[in-house]
């Protein structure tokens, strides 16, 4: 080796080395060709050294194929495309082969003499766990491009200290999103309350929410401390803020502007600490204009946003939404099986209901089959036909009601096959009918 080459390779190991997060440098032929200690400790026991001339595939996706052909976005291709930097959202797995989620950034970066990407670095950000995904006998399921990304925007607002309201259509899983949110921010030690706006009077909702002194109200006997005290240090999440009345949302907005406080039936102020955590699936806005909820309380609540992603925009989790919710109808078992045409028709439905329609279907299907493969006739009519009534459903965020894949799916199916309908169509194991209709649908057509 001359000295010029001992010179350039010190160079490039400073450069890999100075980056705080995993990071790689990958040739044209997907071949990595440096890396920093920090990006070798987090996929393998190898060494830097030992990993120059794997596959990124292999290594972070533990995958002799490309991570576009698993309906990933390759920041490869991407970034060698449009000669500018991309951001993209990846399901990974580690040394240990412990799947986690990451935002990877891609930045082209060229010989002194040439102006095509001679190479392409890759810096890895982590998002989260797949382990800080289990609530319990629940969990938020998913590797879509459009949950990933949703995932990182709870991380990132996790760290503020300021009130968050979760936007989402009936059944997309706002409490779960609230409790990840909850467990990724510095008050993860403390409680996590919640309370629904739906099902309590506005008087019961005031004694809930902020207790009451003995002898507040005929009947009352004791003193009680309401989810504000208890929620002291820790989350109070109120799911479906937008069905509160007037009354209790003016009660609400002074807690927020001073952080105090009176018990239903008594005078001292008492003081709080605790992190709110909105959600609704109505448009505030309109609800604002109409005169229905308070602009203030709106501007309040609003000041950092995260919208859920409707199951129809990410059909390509709901094979492993299915293997998730048929073992957990059988616990002591691997769970009930269903055959091919029987998810297909599961994956081409539009589900106004969200996740939570596709767990009542299965537990349907379940039912019906006795115990045996599900199969279509074991579906409910709706999906068997098709019939998806989506019509009059809202996306909370955007307002649209248009059924449809993931539509970053689609492109990258699209860009991967250079347009060509039915190798994409047979790669995102739909039919050339169904993507025709979703292309339209997406106006990607």
């Amino acid at each position: 080796m001359d000295e010029t080459s001992k010179i350039d390779e010190f160079l490039i190991r400073s450069l890999v080395e100075s980056h705080s997060e995993p990071f790689a440098l990958i040739d044209e032929n997907f071949t990595i060709v440096a890396c920093n200690r920090k990006y070798a400790d987090t996929y393998t026991n190898l060494t830097p050294d030992e990993i120059v001339g794997m596959k990124c595939h292999e290594v972070s996706h533990k995958s002799p194929d490309r991570c576009d052909l698993a309906g990933d976005e390759c920041p490869l291709d991407m970034v060698r495309e449009s000669n500018r930097p991309v951001h993209v959202m990846h399901k990974h797995f580690d040394h240990r082969n412990q799947p986690y989620y990451v935002s990877v950034r891609g930045y082209p970066i060229h010989a002194w003499d040439q102006d095509q990407v001679t190479y392409v670095g890759e810096a890895m950000v982590p998002v989260s766990r797949e382990q800080e995904l289990f609530f319990g006998e629940e969990r938020m399921v998913g590797c879509c491009p459009s949950f990933i990304r949703m995932l990182d925007g709870l991380g990132l607002v996790a760290k503020a200290e300021m009130p968050v309201l979760i936007n989402g259509e009936t059944g997309t899983g706002k409490e779960l999103a609230a409790l990840f949110l909850h467990r990724k921010s510095a008050r993860a030690h403390a409680e996590f309350l919640t309370i629904d706006c739906t099902t309590l009077s506005d008087e019961m909702f005031v004694a809930e929410l902020f207790g009451h002194e003995a002898g507040a109200y005929t009947g009352c006997i004791g003193a009680k401390r309401g989810l504000v005290e208890l929620a002291e240090g820790g989350t109070l999440f109120l799911d479906e803020i937008g069905e509160i009345s007037l009354d209790i949302q003016a009660k609400l907005l002074r807690i927020l502007d001073r952080g105090t406080f009176r018990r239903l039936g008594g005078t001292q102020e008492r003081k709080v600490d605790f992190r709110l955590i909105c959600a609704t699936n109505r448009d505030l806005r309109q609800l604002v204009a109409e005169g229905r909820f308070r602009a203030d309380l709106f501007f309040r609540i609003n000041s950092m946003q995260v919208t859920l992603p409707p199951l129809r925009e990410r059909q390509g989790d709901i094979p492993s939404l299915v293997t998730f919710f048929l073992r957990q109808m059988n616990p002591g078992g691997l769970g009930a099986l269903i055959n091919g045409q029987a998810l297909q028709l599961l994956q081409d439905y539009s589900y106004p209901g969200n996740v939570r329609e596709l767990k009542h279907a299965l537990e349907r299907a379940v039912l019906m089959s006795r115990g045996e493969m599900v199969e279509p006739g074991h579906l409910p009519p709706e999906i068997l036909n098709g019939e998806s009534q989506v019509s009059g459903s809202t996306d909370a965020a955007s307002g649209e009601g248009r059924p449809g894949s993931d539509g970053d799916q689609i492109r990258a199916a699209l860009r991967r096959f250079v347009g060509n309908r039915r190798r994409a169509a047979a790669f995102l194991k739909i039919s050339e009918r169904t993507l025709y209709r979703r292309l339209k649908e997406l106006d990607l057509s």
